[in-house]
Parts: structure tokens; C-alpha cells; sequence
């Protein structure tokens, strides 16, 4: 990647086409610090697409409306062990992913909310892929898309 965004960190999220029409983007944080993009290559791209095919498709549902100290709504999955262990995976197959601030322990699988926006929940959703981005907002770009698995093993 030659602009820009190649000097950008990239993230793993699991999209939430469920609510697009009403949350552009809608999504729930895997790894908000994954790896600067221009570490992203073809390895990395294969070693995320196997590791995200042993994921079998999954529900879940959003929850109630909550709120962080600072202010921002969420609306929090459940059951949240699973976004939980599928990050701690995340951290052990790429122990060079760049650390946030958040502990392993405190990891708050979300999908946030803006403040004008209004959704029915409980909300019955499914898991199916996650995406590889970089940038933010305008400036954000889709590098790989990985399909979960097909069925448990």
C-alpha cells in the first residue's frame, strides 16, 4: 500500500450487518491495535484465514443499551465469552500485535453506539466473518475479509 493508510494500524472486527441501515459501519471491536499496515502481508492475511475458519458461525444477541464512565452508549453482546476467547486468541497466535491500553482481563466486547441513534433490543444477530481495516472513518479501508468456518468440527 503506497498512501497514507499504509502507515496506519489496522483492527479486526466482526461486522454487524444487522444494523448498518441505522449504525454505518456497525461493528464489534476484536482488536483495536492489531499491526501497523504495512506489516500486514500475505502471511499474516493467510495465518488470520485459518485461524478465523476454525470459528463456526455463531448468534448472539445485543443487549439493553449501557454506558461507559466517559459517556458512550454500547450495546454489549451476549454471550460474551466467545468475542472474549476469540480475542485472547487473537493476542496468542500474533504476539506482535501492538498492546492497547486495555488489560486482557478487562476486554469489553461492544458495538458502540452513537448518541442520537436508537435500536430494539434485544437484538438476535449472527457472526460470520470478520474484517481487516485500516484508517477511520472516511479515510477507512476493507483490506481482507475472513469467512468463518462452515460447521463445527
Amino acid at each position: 500500500m503506497a498512501d497514507d493508510r499504509s502507515r496506519g494500524l489496522t483492527r479486526l472486527v466482526l461486522p454487524v450487518p444487522e444494523l448498518v441501515g441505522s449504525v454505518p459501519g456497525a461493528h464489534i471491536m476484536l482488536l483495536e491495535r492489531f499491526l501497523a499496515a504495512a506489516d500486514v502481508n500475505d502471511g499474516v492475511v493467510l495465518e488470520l484465514r485459518e485461524f478465523f475458519a476454525d470459528i463456526t458461525p455463531f448468534a448472539y444477541v445485543l443487549t439493553d443499551v449501557a454506558e461507559f464512565p466517559n459517556g458512550v452508549r454500547y450495546l454489549p453482546p451476549q454471550p460474551v465469552g466467545v468475542f472474549r476467547r476469540i480475542t485472547h486468541g487473537l493476542r496468542r497466535s500474533f504476539p506482535e500485535v501492538i498492546e492497547s491500553t486495555t488489560s486482557l482481563d478487562t476486554v469489553v466486547p461492544h458495538l458502540t453506539l452513537p448518541q442520537d441513534v436508537e435500536v430494539p433490543t434485544p437484538l438476535d444477530v449472527h457472526a460470520r466473518e470478520a474484517l481487516l481495516l485500516v484508517g477511520t472513518g472516511e479515510d477507512e479501508a476493507l483490506l481482507a475479509t475472513f469467512k468463518f468456518g462452515t460447521s463445527a468440527a
